[in-house]
């Protein structure tokens, strides 16, 4: 039913309900939905302006004389142009999302005083998707054969939920749906948080038919817009927040924004200063407005109060259109529609169910310019804004419904054991260091848009100990690592302490002398002015921990080291034997910062020290994907990805640290994330992931090698439990009880799709053992290992495929 404007009664400036009552029983509670019979509170937030989807050079495309000249020419939109533009925007938040890439976050121009940069990345080679939170590239695998066409992009979902980062379907017209075709088998995946309906490079309309195609089948996620912005030339229409994307957000955080485009808080219009529409909901009818746009609410049954109803607002909408929407959409015309008066106006619209599972939204059109590119420019009113649907069910939320199921989870016990976490939230990154039976269990915990450091003792028999907060109340503390020896426990953790602009981020360490019961106050350890990130921790002695990160002060990211108690400073590691330049204005892709990044630390008995991490220094293009020819070459070649390298420095007792010595020296592949560890003979052992020089299907395997002289030479490489169809990443390493060094990873080999956890022992005479898987159920991933005792990250009591967040850490033994 449409309501006509005399149905409706709106006010310039405010918020007066003329709505047609409805006979009503109370509503009722539902886990994961909101809970329409509690005593309603409206949600508290503030809504902030950005753009989730934009380019600049380190796409190989990412301008416009890149994708004129087939990328033969110099390239004109730098990070800190595009990053500069978005700022004149006046935008709040904004991430560069190249084309599966993260390198544009290690590229110094990465930084902002004036808005908050979200980490992202264009993902996948098709479809594509956005994403957003994670702590480095998404690798897209290739799918097995005989494979559903869609399973290595669901893997890719998981494997970015399990980092508590959000997946966002981009241009969803150029790769899961067509017009006339309808929905293709990528439509089948499960677990997007958000979709883009406002791509202003495709079409916009048929990507709010393909919204409203998912949310009929009972996917439920939030809207994005994007610019998708590759040129400079195009700024004045379509650069960072043409159009803009909205999120409320509970705090101004990078945190913030992440829960609230993952919970689908979000409404998008043409730019930041056009039309604004935000929808709630007073689903149980006591006069609250408790759901806003994104909100799923489950009732007890289809009839609702009679005050029950609907608040629609529009700013800067005059005469506009103005259509609301209920399930199953456009196809059924508007339950609503209205042409706004003035500057600011507020409607009701009462809610009525006719099923047992309904949507409402709000669209906002103008004459005009076309909505995008491939938008029908004859349609008289075009998209100027839309919000996110309220979703409404009895009973129960809503499941997805695809045309293609996902393969039943694996079931049967692994005897894992829950360590830190609740059901709804989010525990992961952990690590473990296990001395004397007891495991000292580090974690991130994210909770109240914030991300805290905690620590936890579990010992082998009897009653875990509470866990404890250790970054002091900070809302920005990650990356946690630890180390233990007798009675001394050190914690290492990178931190912002809440302040995100600019993203610096620096080392802090914590020590108990009493086995972790208490904890002495946290000590910084850079003090350089750029971010220092990604710490790692050994131990020489009790009091002795050496503590290795990565850090750009100086322009590039280099690693550096620093033994507490005996250097008054940190050691620049990397520095030595890598070029870099600042470039010229002529070319935005002439900076050479090659960057060094993931360190990782190991001890040998006598006191040697051996650092080991990721390097670009030997890529043509470091942190650039794709290839500037010189004058007279061809077109072409290049990197994608760099031709990263592992890289090892060793400090012997009473020396200086040795100058970066190759560890894998392969130009063929990209080798990232090593790993090192101490075996029983004093021998060095190395392991990492190593995939093609392919951006995208291309699987990750596991290589390791072996250095038997202190680190100054390593051994050709080996494979560890080869398995070409399957994707194996972020592998740690630790000595068992015997002294047999134990490798961890997660795996994509399982029948159920998920990510498992698999393991394999270094046997000094016959190499790497058979793997063995040691998860079972859900996904497990981010694994670290100690004394044959296993963390991990895992979904496992998730109760839904969607929308439900539930991330866990959980401890197993190996040994």
């Amino acid at each position: 039913m449409e309501l006509s404007r005399r149905q409706l009664m709106a006010i310039s400036g405010g918020a007066v309900v003329a709505a047609t009552g409805l006979a009503g029983s109370p509503a009722s509670a539902d886990p994961g939905a909101h809970d329409a019979t509690a005593a309603g509170k409206a949600p508290k937030g503030t809504w902030l302006a950005g753009d989730t989807h934009a380019h600049d050079d380190h796409s190989s495309d990412g301008s416009l004389p890149r994708q004129e000249s087939g990328q033969a020419l110099p390239g004109n939109l730098p990070v800190a142009d595009q990053i500069g533009q978005a700022e004149r925007t006046g935008l709040d938040f904004l991430p560069l999302t190249d084309h599966r890439t993260y390198d544009q976050q290690w590229d110094p121009g990465w930084q902002s005083s004036k808005l908050l940069l979200i980490p992202g990345e264009e993902a996948n080679g098709s479809p594509h998707a956005i994403v957003l939170g994670a702590v480095d590239t998404v690798v897209d695998g290739a799918n097995p054969p005989g494979s559903a066409s869609f399973r290595h992009v669901q893997q890719s979902v998981w494997d970015v939920h399990a980092q508590n980062a959000v997946w966002s379907v981009a241009h969803p017209d150029d790769g899961e749906y067509t017009p006339d075709g309808g929905p293709n088998d990528n439509a089948s995946v499960q677990g997007m948080n958000t979709v883009e309906v406002y791509n202003v490079s495709a079409d916009p309309d048929a990507q709010v038919d393909y919204a409203e195609n998912r949310w009929n089948r009972g996917f439920r996620f939030g809207v994005t817009a994007a610019s998708d912005c590759h040129f400079r030339e195009l700024w004045g229409i379509a650069g960072p927040g043409q159009p803009t994307t909205w999120v409320f957000a509970e705090q101004r955080s990078v945190r913030g924004i992440l829960d609230a485009l993952a919970a689908g808080h979000t409404t998008v219009s043409v730019s930041k200063t056009g039309p604004f529409a935000t929808l709630e909901a007073d689903v149980d009818g006591d006069g609250v407005f408790e759901a806003i746009g994104g909100d799923e609410v489950t009732v007890r049954g289809q009839t609702l109060p009679h005050r029950a109803s609907l608040r629609v607002r529009v700013q800067r909408g005059t005469g506009a259109r103005v259509l609301v929407y209920a399930s199953p959409g456009r196809s059924a015309g508007p339950v609503a529609t209205f042409t706004s008066a003035s500057a600011d106006e507020t409607y009701l619209v009462p809610i009525r169910l006719t099923g047992a599972h309904a949507w409402y939204r709000v669209e906002v059109r103008q004459p005009g310019a076309a909505s995008g590119a491939g938008a029908d420019p004859t349609l008289p009113d075009q998209l100027r804004a839309a919000t996110s649907p309220v979703f409404l069910s009895v009973g129960q939320p809503a499941q997805p419904q695809p045309e293609i199921a996902l393969p039943a989870p694996a079931t049967g016990d692994d005897r894992a054991t829950l360590v830190l976490g609740g059901d709804g939230g989010f525990a992961g990154f952990a690590d473990v260091a296990v001395q004397g039976g007891v495991a000292h269990v580090v974690a991130e915990q994210h909770g109240d848009a914030s991300t805290t450091v905690v620590y936890r003792q579990v010992p082998a028999h009897g009653k875990p100990a509470k866990t404890v907060e250790l970054s002091a109340g900070s809302a920005t503390a990650r990356a946690p690592r630890v180390a233990v020896s007798g009675r001394d426990v050190w914690v290492v953790w990178q931190d912002e302490r809440g302040q995100e602009q600019p993203h610096r981020p620096a080392v802090y360490l914590r020590h108990s002398r009493n086995g972790g019961h208490s904890f002495e106050p946290a000590v910084r350890l850079s003090g350089g002015s750029g971010r220092a990130i990604q710490p790692a921790v050994a131990l020489l002695s009790a009091d002795r921990p050496v503590v290795v990160w990565a850090d750009n002060s100086g322009g590039a990211f280099d690693v550096y080291a620093q033994v507490v108690g005996v250097d008054q400073a940190p050691v620049n590691l990397s520095a030595t034997g890598k070029t870099t330049s600042p470039g010229t204005a002529a070319d935005a892709r002439s900076p050479r910062w090659p960057a060094s990044l993931f360190p990782t630390v190991a001890v040998a008995p006598g006191g040697r020290v051996v650092v080991a991490w990721q390097d670009d220094r030997f890529d043509p293009d470091p942190l650039w994907t794709g290839h500037t020819p010189t004058p007279g070459q061809a077109p072409g070649g290049g990197t994608d990805p760099d031709n990263w390298q592992i890289l090892a420095s060793v400090r012997e007792p009473g020396h200086a640290w040795s100058a970066p010595v190759p560890v894998s020296a392969d130009t063929t592949v990209a080798d990232r994330h090593p790993a090192v560890a101490v075996d029983t003979d004093g021998g060095l052992v190395a392991i990492w992931e190593s995939s093609a020089l392919r951006s995208s299907g291309a699987n990750l395997s596991l290589r390791a090698s072996r250095s038997t002289d202190g680190g100054r030479t390593w051994a050709a490489h080996q494979p560890v439990a080869p398995e070409p169809s399957a994707m194996s990443q972020r592998p740690r390493l630790s000595r068992d009880p015997d002294g047999t060094v134990r490798a961890v990873w997660y795996d994509t080999r399982s029948s159920d799709w998920r990510w498992k956890v698999f393991t394999s022992r270094f046997d000094l005479r016959h190499g790497w053992t058979e793997p063995a898987r040691l998860t079972i159920a859900g996904n497990g991933t981010w694994p670290a290992v100690s004394a044959g005792v296993v963390v991990f990250t895992s979904d496992r009591r998730a109760t839904r495929s969607q929308r439900d967040g539930t991330q866990q850490v959980y401890l197993i033994h190996a040994s």
